[in-house]
């Protein structure tokens, strides 16, 4: 069985992910004060990796697969839907303060890729930001880059070119590659959506 035929299988993904999820998040901890949050869209959630972190929270997550879902939705009896973010109806859901896209991004390629982060604004208060955590293929031959190219998302991307992305949809506030274990390379983005185009302020302030 091909390893990104295994991941397919939620109990086969959380094993893989549990002994990194909570290092691969730790820009999003650092730079970030969680207790302020009040809307959370996970966009890409897969089976719920993320969800405790929001436990206290208003929280969506969104994934194609509908087997992640359904694990997601008997393991943590939160809101996850199978959708895809890029064909979501108008209304069909609530804008956020935090949408959060964690390791997704590199399993598509350009025209995928910004096709997602276009769907994002709309779904994006006016006082929230996005925030974006991926893999980074690094230019030197390294453990880092021998792991990226064996991950089943086939398009890991060259730092620079991450920033070229993000930065073709959102306005930067935070850029920062870092690694974990030793062996990951990744970059944490944190944006704002360019005036207009956005849902309501999360405190309900007029924009």
């Amino acid at each position: 069985m091909r390893i990104a035929d295994l991941m397919n299988h939620t109990w086969a993904y959380r094993a893989w992910q549990a002994p990194f999820a909570e290092a691969k998040l730790r820009p999003l901890f650092e730079h970030n004060d969680l207790s302020r949050v009040r809307r959370v869209l996970d966009v890409g959630c897969g089976p719920g990796t993320n969800a405790h972190h929001f436990a206290d929270v208003d929280y969506t997550g969104l994934d194609i697969n509908d087997g992640y879902i359904a694990d997601a939705r008997r393991r943590h009896g939160r809101d996850f839907r199978v959708a895809d973010v890029t064909r979501l109806e108008p209304g069909t859901i609530e804008p956020a303060d935090m949408v959060l896209v964690n390791s997704l991004l590199h399993h598509l390629d350009d025209t995928e890729t910004h096709r997602t982060l276009a769907s994002l604004p709309h779904l994006v208060t006016a006082n929230g930001t996005v925030h974006i955590l991926d893999l980074v293929l690094p230019d030197e031959l390294s453990p880092a880059r021998a792991i990226a190219r064996l991950d089943r998302g086939r398009y890991p991307r060259r730092v620079d070119e991450w920033r070229s992305i993000f930065s073709a949809h959102f306005t930067e506030q935070i850029f920062e590659p870092y690694t974990f274990a030793s062996l990951w390379a990744m970059v944490y983005f944190r944006g704002s959506v360019p005036p207009g185009g956005r849902g309501p302020r999360s405190d309900g302030v007029p924009r």
